[in-house]
């Protein structure tokens, strides 16, 4: 017992050692000078999901004080896609400031593709904004790419484990384990396509699409993913049993260029080793490339299967795909499981519920945004506060009018609202016009909104007399509002 005690208590003084602000509450306090080894996670801008530029920021990076200044220095991949990667100068801060400052390069690696970039974190507790640029050319099958996004840095501790004995998710060894063993069913999952013998991004990595598709079938884990390049991959071989083995191959779509492969994993916390062989036919080039394979097992999520569709007065409506669509996935439902009124008039509560349920817009308790949506209103008010907190909707003299039917304008402007809320940068450059017999029936307010939406294929008018019209006034129904919706979903994608 007392051997035990003080393994435990010297594991205790080292950890709080090692990492003496990165803890919660301690915003406040500063370190002496040092380097200190922490994880990376590069958060999405609006909430707290991984963002898919995680992958080419390594999340081993190292915190350093200087002369009581604190910096990060990190590592990007696939460094020639950057064309540039602004933090911000204040925590907490807005993406609406204009105090973003480009990183410091300290180092590049042609022959690996990276380069080592030190920025500043005023407090190393505190997420950090950040603007990246990303130009991606010369990649056969994706053509080019580009495009900015927004990213928060959340910065932690590295989990070291303690002497003592199993921690979370600590077996006997020391190791960490696969997650427990899943129930029968389809999920997701994330991985990383690594450097045979680096722990760095392969440039194989950019023909593998991500996430993957899991199957878990009596016991055993199916993994597939697409390779995007089929023509120019030949073979793709994962080690089993110390041996490589062809993949099987689930489907070809010769038009699109792409393969689905799949193999089973056992373990998810192994890595598992494979081999990619690339033909080109202009140079008459064959290659082959080992890289390994690095799962995240915390990333798994189960896909929901279909719902049955049995809506019985949907037939012969022209909205029926969209409909079926959207149901089928669980985006919207009928007034009852066989009606779904595809030609009776939606109101603006029921559409902004629509809207608040596809996005997933987080809800609280009541706040009394409007003076006629009310706590009686329980099966719409949160859902419309949260679209009201999120700018989608914004009512008039604090009023919200939820039980009026919504009009055609209504609707388009809470579309493209939606459309900003998610990716603003999915509303530039986009060239629209009012070219309608009846645009001038369009009030102000949405006659921008409207152009967005013709601008980006959402809406295209409806012919009455031989003239093209958008009936800005004409009460939506749920047809019209499902199509809405399913396009809303297609532009985010």
């Amino acid at each position: 017992m007392k051997k035990q005690i003080t393994i435990f208590l010297t594991a205790f003084l080292a950890l709080f050692i090692a990492l003496p602000v990165l803890q919660a509450g301690a915003a406040d306090s500063k370190a002496a000078d040092g380097e200190t080894a922490i994880t990376l996670a590069v958060l999405k801008d609006k909430s707290d999901e991984a963002s898919a530029t995680g992958q080419y920021i390594d999340s081993a990076a190292k915190w350093i004080v200087e002369d009581g200044k604190s910096y990060v220095v990190a590592t990007l991949k696939s460094s020639k896609w950057w064309e540039s990667f602004k933090v911000q100068e204040t925590q907490p801060g807005s993406f609406e400031d204009n105090n973003f400052v480009d990183v410091e390069v300290l180092s590049s690696d042609e022959a690996a593709d990276t380069r080592t970039v030190k920025f500043a974190v005023p407090d190393i507790n505190q997420v950090l904004n950040a603007k990246i640029h990303i130009i991606v050319t010369g990649v056969p099958g994706v053509g080019s790419y580009d495009n900015s996004y927004d990213i928060r840095l959340k910065f932690t501790g590295e989990d070291k484990g303690e002497e003592t004995g199993k921690e979370d998710g600590e077996n006997g060894n020391g190791e960490t384990p696969a997650k427990p063993a899943l129930k029968d069913g389809e999920y997701t999952i994330n991985f990383e396509a690594l450097h045979e013998k680096e722990d760095k991004a392969s440039s194989m990595g950019r023909y593998i699409a991500a996430p993957a598709s899991l199957t878990v079938k009596d016991g055993k884990n199916i993994v597939a993913f697409t390779l995007t390049n089929n023509e120019q991959i030949k073979q793709f071989q994962v080690e089993k049993a110390g041996e490589l083995v062809d993949s099987t191959v689930v489907s070809v779509d010769e038009a699109a260029n792409t393969r689905v492969v799949s193999f089973e994993v056992e373990n998810f916390s192994a890595i598992v080793n494979a081999k990619v062989q690339v033909y080109v036919a202009a140079q008459d080039y064959t290659g082959n490339h080992m890289i390994r394979l690095s799962f995240d097992a915390k990333s798994v999520k189960e896909v929901k299967a279909p719902v049955e569709v049995a809506f019985e007065d949907i037939d012969s409506s022209w909205a029926k795909e969209y409909i079926v669509s959207l149901a089928s996935q669980g985006k919207i439902k009928g007034l009852s499981d066989t009606k779904f009124s595809p030609d009776t008039a939606i109101t603006r509560a029921q559409f902004t519920v629509m809207l608040a349920r596809v996005l997933e817009l987080p809800t609280t308790s009541y706040e009394g945004a409007f003076a006629d949506v009310t706590e009686k209103l329980d099966w719409a008010v949160l859902e419309i506060e949260a679209a009201h907190r999120a700018g989608i909707v914004q009512g008039s003299n604090s009023s919200f009018k939820p039980s009026d039917a919504i009009s055609r304008e209504q609707m388009v402007t809470m579309i493209v609202r939606a459309i900003e809320k998610v990716n603003a940068d999915l509303l530039k450059d986009v060239q629209g016009s009012l070219d309608f017999a009846d645009s001038a029936a369009i009030q102000d307010y949405a006659k921008n909104n409207v152009e967005l939406a013709v601008g980006l294929g959402i809406i295209d008018g409806k012919v009455v007399n031989g003239k093209t019209v958008f009936a800005p006034k004409d009460i939506a129904t749920r047809a019209q509002a499902s199509k809405m919706i399913y396009q809303l979903l297609e532009t985010i994608k």
